[in-house]
């Protein structure tokens, strides 16, 4: 399912991609909401992207690398033509013409390498900033089509990943200070170092490739990762662990990624890192549209599912005034949204079904990105742990009245919270798939009578996900919850299972001989990329609490 892209209005937005929308609201409110920049926003201001910048080095008098970049380049040449290889080969041209130009002597002490590099910096700083008018910047930033909708996003958010070298964001944050701001703070805190504690707990931009300001003296980095070398420092790093608040703010927050291409190596290498040891958590990723002639649904539709299977990123295609209204939408009030926008869907609730051992409480807790549900609210009984039919009538009234109360939180909590994505273990039709299928009917009004307080309150609706596995499968995973139940037992909870939910629309996924990792990526794929179709719980469980021959006669 490809969103809809090039939106009219916010309706159209909504429309086109409900639950990403109610998925990053929901986290913004969480304060897990991360944004991660890249080129594309940038190059509005009259920056040059980084081929563009590589070529203007290469003509530099200093480097004069020209006719080196055609070699490069050429067909003939079997060589790495990366751009990361061009710049390392660049570098080193200007090293050398540094050293014949100081002295005859090819060894350099500490200092004089460092110089070399202090000026190579500078350089690419004059090249990057030599088309940018900073007399006019802060009007420009305020005129901008989308970036000034992301401002309340940035301010909010925990830190904000910038993998451009300027201070666009930056400069953003300072032309909008407020008056008590501006005798106290820049309004903003810049990081580039890969391990780093912060001073502010928001309006923190992090350059993990650098950062070089508009005045050089301001705070640039000691080096940037442009050539080769740094790249592959870069990923050992990485690999090493030195860039552990990166891929920790990767593996908590849910990040909405604006203006990259998703060709920088460290990215997508943490990208899928965190899609493999964490299925259930998605970022958003924004392909920008430059018009609607550059559609093409088949094409999208590869786009999504790619980058959805290999980094776990939902792909929205958008213009910039999509860009826009997207940011306008995620940091509307949850008070003012529905009335803004009563039309639009902006609540999405999944029930996760199935035996006991189908693997619904561990499915579940792999999905924490969302508003998730515990099975049991209150500390599980003990009795609870084996079949119905080894106790007395007694207890196994105490038992539904205590299950009953549980699906009253639950019911309760769900209503509570009026937006986003929730994911709930176990569904209020549950507790009739155990027991005595003739006692079915006196259970289900009881159960109804409980959670709705004698209906005075409602049921919430919801997509049912029934997790399918076999009867050997459900032996192993619920022996290591120290339960074991007969085949005969497990065979009668599925036959009850599938008589309770009979004729309610729902999603199965599969789970025979399924690692949890690949159940959690498919309940991901359901949740995020899948139709939406909402069942009424309330409704069909009056239906099966109303006696036989009264549901017989309202069928005739």
């Amino acid at each position: 399912m490809v969103p809809r892209v090039l939106p009219q209005d916010h309706d159209d937005l909504i429309a086109g991609a409900p639950k990403a929308i109610a998925h990053l609201r929901a986290q913004l409110e969480r304060k897990r909401l991360g944004l991660i920049f890249g080129s594309g926003v940038s190059k509005d201001f009259g920056f040059p992207v980084w081929g563009r910048l590589v070529d203007i080095i290469a003509r530099h008098p200093d480097v004069r690398g020209k006719a080196l970049v055609r070699k490069l380049r050429s067909p003939k040449n079997p060589g790495d033509k990366s751009l990361a290889s061009i710049s390392q080969v660049l570098f080193g041209r200007y090293r050398s013409g540094q050293i014949t130009r100081a002295a005859s002597r090819r060894v350099l002490t500490f200092l004089e390498e460092q110089k070399v590099r202090s000026d190579w910096l500078r350089l690419i700083h004059g090249i990057l900033y030599a088309k940018v008018d900073l007399s006019t910047r802060e009007k420009k930033l305020r005129i901008h089509e989308y970036l000034p909708a992301f401002l309340p996003l940035i301010k909010q958010a925990p830190m904000t990943v910038n993998y451009n070298f300027d201070d666009t964001l930056e400069q953003l944050l300072l032309f909008n200070r407020t008056p008590e701001e501006c005798l106290t703070t820049r309004g903003y805190e810049t990081v580039f170092k890969p391990n780093v504690q912060f001073q502010k707990d928001s309006g923190v931009i992090y350059h993990p490739n650098g950062f070089l300001p508009s005045v050089f003296e301001d705070g640039a980095s000691p080096d940037l990762v442009f050539a080769d070398d740094s790249f592959q420092d870069q990923l050992i790093r990485v690999a090493s662990g030195q860039y552990i608040q990166l891929s920790n703010f990767l593996f908590r927050n849910t990040c909405l990624l604006i203006g990259l291409s998703l060709q920088d190596s460290t990215l997508q290498h943490l990208l899928r890192q965190n899609a493999l040891s964490n299925p259930g958590h998605v970022h958003y990723f924004i392909h920008f549209v430059e018009d609607i002639d550059s559609y093409d649904a088949g094409l999208f539709d590869a786009i999504f599912e790619a980058n959805f299977s290999a980094y776990n990123l939902f792909t929205l295609f958008l213009d910039r005034r999509g860009i826009r209204l997207l940011a306008e939408l995620v940091s509307t009030h949850s008070s003012v949204l529905p009335i803004r926008f009563p039309k639009g869907k902006h609540k999405f609730v999944y029930y996760i079904i199935g035996s006991i051992g189908a693997g619904k409480s561990t499915a579940t807790s792999n999905l924490c990105s969302l508003t998730t549900y515990d099975e049991w609210i209150d500390p599980r009984r003990a009795d609870m742990a084996v079949p119905e039919r080894e106790f007395n009538r007694h207890v196994i009234e105490q038992i539904n009245l205590w299950t009953a109360e549980q699906f009253r939180k639950k019911n309760l909590g769900v209503f509570q919270r009026p937006g986003g994505i929730h994911v709930i273990d176990r569904c209020p039709l549950d507790p009739l798939t155990f027991g005595k299928a003739g006692e079915r009917t006196l259970k289900a009004r009881r159960l109804y009578n409980r959670i709705t307080s004698c209906g005075r309150e409602r049921i919430q609706k919801g997509h049912l996900i029934l997790l399918d596995a076999d009867i050997t499968d459900l032996k192993q995973r619920i022996s290591n919850l120290h339960k074991y139940w007969t085949d005969d037992d497990l065979q009668v909870l599925l036959r009850s299972i599938v008589d309770v939910y009979s004729g309610l629309k729902k999603t199965v996924v599969c789970t025979r001989g399924r690692s949890i990792e690949h159940v959690t990526k498919e309940l991901t794929k359901v949740i995020f990329a899948g139709d939406y179709q909402e069942v009424d719980i309330g409704k069909h469980l009056r239906r099966i609490s109303r006696p036989q021959r009264r549901r017989k006669a309202k069928a005739r």
